[in-house]
């Protein structure tokens, strides 16, 4: 039943979309034939005096207070002087005639933009040149095919040189040769261009000119749209990926840490392919799901996150129970089981033009349901028109972790665990003779660094090959690419193979048709590593890799001789196999039509594709019967289609009008099957079918689907006084009929005093503007498919009823399941100073979330346990500041300096229907965190660890009334422990951001960059896990290796030390034989949280690029750059660990601040070229 009203949902949706579509697209030809364009200098009428001020200044004027987009050189301009001239009500192309008058200064309209140039001459050289027997002729012209006149042709190593007419048309006699013609215009990038010169015939040439957009208008990437950055009301950053002075990481992610105010991102793990944390401005949810960003490429919405289940469990751990008034809740805290994929790596970072993340409300509302979390918008390269243009990059990396955990040599690990069990059978604690054979003498002479075993130096290798170009209709880009990073644990790695088209072409003048679309496949090989890590740490080092046979060692570490034990590292990392391959197509196509010069219609239909397949066999010990494998295959189907009207229209004097009126649909289907199977008869079996035992592990299809409607307004005087309005409506089978639509509004107010009358002679200003938005998001990432419907699960272990198969209710329906809202404030500033030299940017940000969707716990008695409920609310502040400043400026120096920070803080302001102790029971899933109104959702409650007690080794806590004693708090205070827990600290850091300098001295190049992160908090749960030295039970076969603090152990009164004696209250006082519970090691005190600050060397680049002189020989290139690069090079931090920015449970960021023996980023060293062609 529920099926088919989701269908029907869903069918009336598309229905809806479709007629949208043929609404925009039927009118097309009604206005197709209305294509009149008033000129620009015949349009605009001038009102202004002028007087004693330069004509640089009188430009300026125009270009403010008209709306108006000029290509000029400043300082050429400011040479001049007006004295004074009045015009009422007339015409621009007269003004600009009469300001231009008694100088050698000619103006061109191109496009819109008024280009003021120095006197067009003819079509000769301006120095002399000697008759040759050869000549290059060709035509200059722009973004659209218009020529461009006064474009400067020099040749490359000689004298000769030429200038555009004003048909773009230039000739240049030249000897016989090779030689390479370079491209120079204001407002212009510059352009190379290799020609032939043959004698007695002349080498025509077509050269296309883009425009430089930081000289005239740059354009920003917005929801939905472009918009020039001097007009931006919205908080938007942006990284530009092309810009990247090496090889772009294995994801794009990686490059942009520490790179953009306030956004947070780490790695998870040093695991290839493992998912970042991404947080844009701080905690905007209290469901985990909930605060990554949407990521949006070319228009399509990807998919996010996904926990790939199909991961062998390489996790210990230590189980506790709470039972609130008949309500059981186990809580577990356990090594995460599930590697969760970043929805990055299927994506090739050279691919990436620019990156703009959406921060505030007036940017983010326009994404509605989505977008509380913020926005990334990643735009792919784009041909542009002349001839075809080769990129190739070629690169190879070598890593290594740049340190490993000091743990016991297999001597240190026998004498160690003698002097234990020689104590604990003085305390009357001893074992079998089964066990013990060697009267608890563990074996001494092998010595096996695990660690060595299984961590190598990894190789990297990464290449890319790119095509560009374009004719006067069509544009293109193609790339290939091939990565393969190896892990630096042995036999693990990450493969991807890429592919991308962008094409467009100019069907008529009002007409363009495009595609962008790209294919690629990602096979990560090192979903193990983590396990073959966490080992190779843990296993006894007394015992060798190979037996005398040269087999695998499975033996004990404490009885060579007893029976095997189920781990050994290095088979299961060489032997095992496991691993998740994904096949990805992700692309649009779309057409945009010209109905009038200030209104245009867009289509667009996206397509996000994955199937993947995961495979994971385990071997096991040969004394088990065949081990177990589990093989996993997922379907994901999303479709996307957006229609808009855009509209920009300058009226009267000086009043623009930009608008955009939309309708978007999005529809994703999933499908999962996977099946299981144990005990093949030999290792070399791979496929289940082989398996004795087998069964169906899972199997899932669900659907869902959204519907939008947008629109978006902006209204600006004289770039002077800028206002702006959103407003979007989301309709999703998320919820339920009473609560599936919403609205989400946003307003913005900004202002530019640099364009008053009182700083405009402030010469060292170039902008400042001021701005201010409100509006509403929401956030449905937590609520599932069917959040809001009572879902069933069949028992897939064979319990049955009567010889039929039973079924139960997992989750009881909520109706009145309702979305998230967020509410955010945002002031900000931006100033640009002397031309850009210095630009910065500050932001002040409040953000309230209501409604927030948890998970929650309900009593047994109702016959469920958890049920999607709105039960809480938080607040958020934060603010960001950014700067980049062009220290030196010379022709063969150049120095820039890039600086951000950010600091956030969020505190949870209601609880709704439940009591903070169920809370803490349900939501603990790491040990020290659960949440309490007034405090953050990332806080740290643990019980106070007051050290050693020097005189009899003892450990010791202090209580929240700071009565310090050695018996443990839960012991103390059974029936009220949280009571005694105290906030520690906070996983979020206070501030964070990042630094970096880029020298430029002639042909070389010099980068480095910096990220920091301060007053946050990190639990090392991998000290914790290297100090437990009773494993999961005295009588237990693994036994673990151990850190050699633990040498340091208290042996005598008076002995100051932070290790207890072998034997005390925490391990030997616990109730039942063998059991292994130490309460110092326990992740609720906090003995081992530590302070995350850091500051870390993320890159180091020298590269060197050989000018056109040095390539004029080769004959084959136009750019070559080499470089050398190392990545986290060193950091600088008080934390004991191995790296302060993993995260063992995951990317989300209410669960980062804990590291369980997690592998931290390595060290990498990269050589690489970069060639064109």
């Amino acid at each position: 039943m529920q099926k088919t009203l989701t269908l029907t949902f869903i069918q009336r949706l598309m229905r809806w979309s479709v007629m949208v579509t043929v609404l925009i697209l039927g009118g097309f030809t009604l206005l197709f034939a209305n294509n009149g364009y008033s000129q620009l200098l015949q349009q605009v009428r001038v009102t202004e005096k002028f007087e004693n001020e330069s004509l640089a200044s009188c430009v300026k004027k125009l270009e403010s207070g008209y709306h108006l987009s000029f290509g000029y050189d400043n300082q050429e301009l400011a040479r001049y002087q007006v004295k004074k001239l009045t015009f009422v009500n007339e015409r621009l192309e007269k003004v600009m005639h009469s300001l231009l008058a008694n100088t050698p200064l000619q103006f061109v309209e191109k496009n819109g933009v008024l280009l003021i140039v120095k006197e067009v001459i003819p079509a000769a050289p301006l120095q002399e040149q000697q008759p040759a027997p050869g000549k290059v002729k060709g035509v200059v012209t722009d973004n659209d095919g218009q020529p461009v006149p006064g474009v400067t042709v020099k040749v490359a190593g000689t004298k000769y040189y030429a200038v555009s007419n004003p048909e773009g048309v230039f000739e240049i006699t030249l000897p016989a040769g090779n030689y390479t013609l370079q491209l120079s215009f204001i407002g212009y990038k510059p352009v190379q261009q290799m020609v032939k010169i043959v004698p007695g015939t002349v080498a025509q040439q077509k050269l296309a000119m883009v425009v430089e957009a930081s000289r005239l208008t740059e354009a920003v990437v917005i929801g939905y749209g472009v918009q020039e950055r001097r007009s931006l009301l919205g908080s938007v950053s942006t990284y530009q990926a092309s810009k990247e002075p090496g090889q772009t990481p294995l994801t794009i992610d990686q490059a942009m840490v520490g790179k953009l105010p306030g956004v947070f991102i780490a790695p998870s793990s040093g695991v290839p392919g493992a998912a970042s944390n991404i947080t844009i401005r701080g905690i905007s949810t209290l469901n985990a799901n909930g605060n990554s960003p949407l990521i949006v490429i070319d228009g399509v919405p990807i998919y996010g996150i996904d926990p790939n289940v199909n991961t062998v469990n390489y996790n210990e751990g230590n189980s506790a129970g709470f039972s609130f008034g008949g309500n059981q809740v186990v809580n577990e805290y356990r090594q995460p089981t599930t590697f969760e994929k970043n929805p990055l790596a299927t994506i090739n970072p050279d691919d990436i033009e620019s990156i703009e993340v959406l921060k505030d409300a007036y940017s983010t509302a326009i994404y509605g349901s989505r977008g509380s979390a913020g926005v990334i918008l990643i735009t792919t390269k784009k041909g542009s028109r002349g001839k075809m243009r080769v990129d190739v990059q070629l690169s190879t990396a070598f890593s290594k972790p740049r340190e490993l955990p000091k743990l016991m040599n297999g001597d240190q690990y026998a004498d160690f665990y003698t002097e234990l069990f020689r104590q604990k059978d003085s305390v009357g604690k001893a074992q079998s003779s089964w066990y013990w054979p060697l009267n608890y003498k563990f074996p001494k002479g092998v010595n096996t660094n695990w660690l060595d075993e299984v961590v190598r130096t990894a190789n990297s290798n990464n290449a890319v090959v790119s095509m560009s170009g374009g004719t006067e209709k069509s544009n293109y880009y193609v790339s290939l690419g091939y990565n393969k990073d190896q892990s630096y644990i042995i036999n693990n790695d990450f493969t991807r193979y890429q592919g991308r088209v962008n094409f467009d072409n100019q069907m008529s003048k009002s007409l363009k048709v495009g595609v962008s679309m790209s294919l690629n496949q990602a096979t990560n090989n090192s979903l193990s590593a983590q396990w073959a890590y966490r080992g190779a740490i843990q296993k006894a080092p007394n015992i060798p890799v190979y037996d005398s046979t040269g087999k695998y060692s499975w033996l004990f570490g404490k009885n060579p001789t007893g029976p095997e034990e189920v781990s050994n590292p290095v088979a299961q990392a060489l032997s095992g196999k496991n691993y998740t391959t994904d096949n990805r197509v992700l692309g649009n196509v779309f057409a945009d039509l010209k109905l009038l010069p200030w209104l245009s219609a867009h289509t667009d239909v996206g397509v996000d594709w994955i199937n993947s397949r995961s495979y994971n066999r385990i071997i096991d010990r040969p004394k088990l019967v065949g081990g177990s494998a589990t093989e996993t295959q997922q379907q994901l189907r999303k479709w996307v289609i957006n229609n808009r009207l855009d509209i920009n229209k300058i009226v009267g004097d000086g009043h623009a009008i930009s608008a955009m009126l939309g309708q978007s649909f999005e529809t994703s289907t999933e499908n999962v099957n996977g099946v299981y199977g144990t005990r093949f008869l030999t290792d070399e079996m791979l496929s289940i079918t082989t398996a004795q035992d087998k069964r169906v592990l899972n199997s899932l299809q669900q659907q869902w689907a959204q519907v939008s409607y947008l629109s978006r307004l902006n209204y600006e005087y004289k770039h002077k006084y800028l206002a702006g309005v959103t407003y979007r409506l989301d309709g999703s089978s998320r919820f339920s009929a009473n609560h599936r639509y919403v609205g989400f509004p946003s307003f913005a107010l900004g202002w530019v005093p640099s364009e008053e009358g009182f700083l405009k002679g402030v010469k060292a200003i170039e902008q400042l503007k001021i701005r201010g938005s409100v509006g509403f998001t929401g956030n449905d990432g937590g609520t599932g498919y069917y959040g809001n419907q009572g879902q069933y699960v069949v028992d897939v272990y064979g319990a049955t009823y009567g010889n039929t198969t039973t079924i139960g209710n997992k989750q009881p329906a909520n109706p009145n399941l309702e979305w998230e809202r967020t509410t955010t404030w945002n002031v900000g500033a931006d100033i640009s100073l002397w031309q850009g030299r210095i630009t910065a940017t500050l932001d002040y940000y409040r953000r309230q979330t209501a409604n927030a969707i948890l998970q929650s716990a309900l009593p047994y008695f109702m016959g469920f346990t958890l049920q999607q409920q709105n039960r809480a609310d938080l607040n958020n502040k934060g603010i960001e500041f950014s700067i980049t400043s062009e220290n030196i400026s010379r022709r063969d120096l150049r120095w820039t300096t890039t600086f951000n920070i950010s600091g956030n803080r969020n505190i949870v302001t209601r609880l709704h229907q439940i009591s903070e102790e169920q809370l803490a029971a349900q939501n603990e899933t790491s040990g020290g965190r659960f949440w309490r109104v007034g405090h953050s959702a990332t806080a740290f409650y643990l019980y106070d660890w007051a050290g050693v007690n020097p005189v009899n080794g003892q450990p010791q806590w202090s209580d929240n009334t700071g009565k310090v004693s050695e018996v443990p708090i839960q012991k103390q205070y059974p029936n009220a422990p949280y009571e005694h827990r105290k906030y520690m600290g906070d996983a979020m850091p206070v501030v964070f951001g990042g630094f970096g300098n880029t020298l430029n001295w002639k042909n070389f190049e010099l980068n480095c960059f910096f990220s920091f992160s301060a007053g946050n908090k990190i639990y090392n749960g991998a000290k914790a896990a290297m100090y437990s030295y009773l494993g999961s039970s005295y009588s237990a076969n693994n036994v673990y290796n151990l850190s050699t603090d633990l040498l340091n152990y208290w042996k005598s009164p008076g002995q100051k030390t932070d290790i207890p004696a072998l034997i005390n209250n925490s391990n030997y006082a616990q109730a039942g034989f063998g059991s292994s519970f130490d309460y110092t090691l326990d992740r609720k005190n906090d003995r081992f949280l530590e302070d995350a600050s850091f500051v870390k060397l993320r890159s180091l680049l020298l590269g060197y690029n050989f000018n056109s002189r040095q390539l004029k020989n080769t004959r084959v290139f136009s750019a070559l750059k080499i470089y050398a690069e190392a990545n986290n090079v060193f950091i600088l931090t008080k934390y004991s660990g191995l790296d302060p920015e993993v995260s063992a449970y995951g990317s989300s960021a209410l669960n980062m601040g804990y590291d369980e023996l997690t592998m931290p980023s390595p060290r990498t060293w990269r050589i690489g070229v970069k060639a064109s062609f």
